[in-house]
């Protein structure tokens, strides 16, 4: 009985220490947590999500647009649609993004402005090769098939493109248009006349702190663990960057004087001519694939980069300069739809929040101007009738140069 009640003892007195250590180590942990996670927005940008920054100091302060419903749609399967979307977190949200919503995207833009049916498929779930082969592009093909790729995933998204493009263009199934001096043959079908829908789209104010019904405690856990190294070490976060601007007034956040970028905005290969003509030639065979049937038109949209757009822009500008949409629009004969310059000439300008400083996407101007630039696109194929002429802008010159002249860029 004495033997009992001194293991008892002994093993009780242990665990109250473990309990107490624990209760301990919860209650530093709650000090930390609870009011960070009472301070804190609730997280919205992949940046700040990726690299434990605080919404509160990058999130925009400015509402973004929203279409509510959305107008356009994920397309399903035994639908035809005038326009089919394949891209990704550019045109729809990704597969494992729960908290952002549809009907702010460049698609829904488009739709509202000229009445088209929009359809969009995120090339994570619908791979591009699958989608030529389906009954859907056979038997309901659409009058523009648009290949949405961010900049960043062009290499990866092009890497095995030439395989399934030549053995489209073998495929019995399917007759290849003949071209003459570079020339794409016209689709059949007549130019459809834009008919807007005039919509017009709700203000989306990002929430604020107190905004939930509870606390985002885990965020907050996961900016701490993030956040330390950086603010204890000066170590830097592995694949976020924060930068300083030489202009204030770029984005509407608290951070007037720098912004976030992804770390592989700036990697060398976006300047390796070599890289980007091979895949110029894949992008080009896929195009003839698409448009074997007679009546699809293709129009590639490479969605530049935040550090492509902004690089210019930085105090301490990056050693190489994306080459990626002037390789590309070399070749006269890929259907491009011309990004970068224009949102470069936009920025430029003045306008606010091309790309949401807390995201590595755009923003409402950005969709915006992306909707108009497929707009003007898409007539100069043939899908669409032209209704105006393309904007311009001024692009001025970067600040160190003293004796350039400005330049004018198409910006629709």
């Amino acid at each position: 009985m004495r033997f009992g009640s001194l293991l008892g003892g002994l093993f009780g007195g242990l665990f109250r220490g473990f309990d107490g250590l624990a209760l301990r180590a919860c209650a530093l942990v709650a000090a930390l947590v609870l009011p960070l996670a009472h301070a804190l927005d609730p997280p919205d940008g992949d940046l700040t999500r990726m690299g434990g920054f605080a919404e509160n100091r990058f999130g925009p302060s400015a509402p973004q647009a929203i279409f509510v419903p959305p107008l356009a749609e994920a397309a399903r399967l035994g639908t035809a649609y005038d326009v089919v979307v394949m891209g990704d977190g550019f045109s729809r949200p990704d597969p494992s993004d729960s908290r952002t919503p549809y009907g702010h995207y460049w698609t829904d833009h488009l739709r509202n402005q000229t009445g088209l049916s929009v359809g969009v498929l995120h090339l994570d779930e619908t791979p591009l090769a699958k989608y030529l082969a389906s009954a859907d592009f056979r038997d309901r093909p659409p009058r523009a098939l648009v290949l949405e790729v961010a900049e960043r995933d062009l290499p990866a998204r092009t890497a095995h493109l030439p395989a399934p493009a030549e053995s489209l263009l073998r495929a019995p199934a399917l007759t290849v248009v003949s071209q003459q001096r570079g020339q794409s043959a016209a689709p059949k079908a007549a130019p459809l006349t834009p008919k807007a829908i005039g919509q017009t789209a709700q203000p989306w104010t990002r929430a604020r702190a107190h905004a939930w019904a509870a606390p985002p405690v885990g965020y907050a856990m996961d900016m701490l663990v993030k956040a330390m190294p950086r603010a204890l070490l000066n170590l830097p976060a592995a694949s976020v960057q924060e930068r300083t601007l030489v202009y204030a007034g770029l984005f509407s956040s608290a951070a007037a004087s720098s912004t976030l970028f992804r770390t592989d905005d700036f990697l060398p290969w976006r300047a390796d001519r070599a890289l980007l003509e091979e895949r110029r030639r894949s992008l080009r065979a896929l195009q003839a694939a698409v448009e074997a049937n007679g009546r699809t038109r293709f129009l590639l949209m490479v969605a530049p980069d935040k550090g492509t757009v902004y690089a210019d822009f930085l105090l301490e500008p990056p050693p190489v300069r994306s080459a990626v949409e002037e390789v590309l629009s070399d070749d006269r004969t890929l259907h491009l739809a011309p990004l970068a310059s224009g949102l470069k000439a936009l920025a430029a300008g003045g306008v606010t929040d091309l790309y949401k400083p807390n995201d590595s996407r755009w923003g409402t101007e950005g969709h915006f101007y992306a909707a108009r630039v497929v707009q003007a696109s898409l007539a100069r194929l043939g899908v669409l009738v032209p209704t105006e002429a393309p904007s311009v802008a001024n692009l001025p010159c970067r600040p160190p140069s003293s004796d350039c002249v400005p330049f004018q860029v198409q910006t629709d």
